[in-house]
C-alpha cells in the first residue's frame, strides 16, 4: 500500500508538503502541486482519513439520528441533508430506528461521537445530557427556546389545516394521535384542537403508543366507526392502513367517514382513494438542518429556530 512518504521520495519532496498539498493547506507553488497531485493519481493513494482526523481535529462526517426507518417522510429528510452536505465533501453517519428509546439515542450520540464527528443532525429528542461542545441541530421538532438549534414544521398550521381539508360538516371526529408530552405532538394536536371548537365540531382523542402495530392503529380507529364521520390519524402509514381494514369491512371513504393523513408520504397518491393529507416538506427541513449545521461548523454562534411552512393537500378521501 502506498504511503504519504512514498508520494515524498516519489515526487522528491518532503512529507510535509505533501500533507499541505493533500489538506489544501499552506503555501505550495503550482508546479509542485501538479507534480505530486499526477503522482498521487499515478499510484491511486488514498489518504489514511483516521490519521486525517486526529491531524485536522475534524472527521467531516456528520450524524445523522433517524426514529423510524420504515417512515419515507425521514429518508426524505436524509435525502435534503445530504444534498447540501455530499457537495460540501462531508460523509453522512446514519443511525436509525431508535424510537424513543432513551438507550439507544444515547448509544446513537456515543457511536457518534467516538467517530470524531464534526456536528449531529437529530430528530427532537428530551436530552439528558449536554452536548453543545459539538454543533447540534434537532429536526421534527416543537417551536421550543432553548440553546438548540431547531428546525421546525409547522405544527399549528398543519393541525388547523387538518381539520379544513375535512370541512364544516362534521359532527363528531376522532383524532389519532401520538402521546401528547411530545412537545411536537402537543403543538400539532392542541391546533386541531382549537380549531374544532372554534367550528363546534365534537371530537374524541384516541392515544397511539409506539409498541403499536399499524393494524392495531386502524383497528382501533374502526371499533366505533359509525359514531364518527371523519378520522384525523397520525401519518399516512397509520391512514393507509385505515383505508385497507375499511376496505375489508365494506366502509367507503369518503362517504361514510372523510379521512386524512399527515406527511404527503408517497403511497398517499396510489391508495384507494387518494390520500388528503399535510406536506411537511421532508427534503426543505433536510436541507436547512444541514445549512444551518455547516453554519455551526464554521464558526457561526446561533441558536435560532427555522420555522417551515406545510402544504395542505386535498385529494379523495375528503369531500
Amino acid at each position: 500500500m502506498t504511503t504519504i512518504r512514498d508520494i515524498a521520495k516519489l515526487a522528491n519532496v518532503s512529507v510535509a508538503t505533501v500533507s499541505r498539498i493533500i489538506n489544501n493547506s499552506g503555501k505550495v507553488s503550482a508546479s509542485t502541486k501538479e507534480k505530486v497531485n499526477k503522482i498521487i493519481n499515478e499510484t491511486n493513494y488514498r489518504p489514511n482519513q483516521v490519521a486525517r482526523t486526529l491531524y485536522q481535529k475534524r472527521s467531516r462526517m456528520i450524524g445523522i439520528i433517524v426514529p423510524f426507518i420504515e417512515n419515507v417522510f425521514y429518508a426524505r429528510i436524509i435525502n435534503g441533508v445530504q444534498s447540501v452536505l455530499q457537495p460540501a465533501g462531508y460523509t453522512c453517519l446514519v443511525s436509525f430506528s431508535v424510537g424513543s428509546d432513551s438507550q439507544k439515542y444515547q448509544n446513537a450520540i456515543n457511536g457518534f461521537l467516538q467517530n470524531n464527528i464534526d456536528g449531529i443532525i437529530s430528530s427532537a429528542f428530551d436530552l439528558h445530557e449536554n452536548y453543545y461542545h459539538i454543533p447540534f441541530v434537532m429536526y421534527d421538532s416543537a417551536n421550543i427556546d432553548d440553546n438548540i438549534v431547531r428546525i421546525v414544521s409547522n405544527n399549528i398550521k398543519g393541525g388547523k389545516e387538518s381539520v379544513h381539508l375535512i370541512g364544516s360538516s362534521n359532527t363528531k371526529v376522532l383524532i389519532q394521535h401520538f402521546p401528547l408530552n411530545l412537545p411536537t405532538v402537543n403543538e400539532r394536536i392542541s391546533s386541531i384542537i382549537k380549531e374544532l371548537n372554534a367550528k363546534q365540531i365534537d371530537y374524541t382523542l384516541q392515544e397511539i403508543n409506539e409498541d403499536d402495530t399499524y393494524d392495531a392503529g386502524a383497528k382501533n380507529a374502526l371499533k366505533n366507526i359509525s359514531y364518527y364521520d371523519a378520522i384525523i390519524t397520525v401519518n399516512d402509514i397509520y391512514a393507509a392502513h385505515i383505508l385497507k381494514l375499511a376496505k375489508k369491512r365494506n366502509l367507503k371513504v369518503p362517504e361514510d367517514f372523510q379521512l386524512v393523513g399527515y406527511d404527503n408520504n408517497e403511497l398517499s397518491e396510489f391508495t384507494t382513494p387518494t390520500l388528503s393529507t399535510i406536506d411537511q416538506q421532508p427534503e426543505l427541513i433536510g436541507k436547512i438542518a444541514a445549512e444551518r449545521l455547516l453554519e455551526m461548523i464554521n464558526g457561526k454562534k446561533t441558536t435560532e429556530n427555522s420555522l417551515i411552512n406545510i402544504k395542505a393537500i386535498k385529494r379523495e378521501s375528503t369531500k
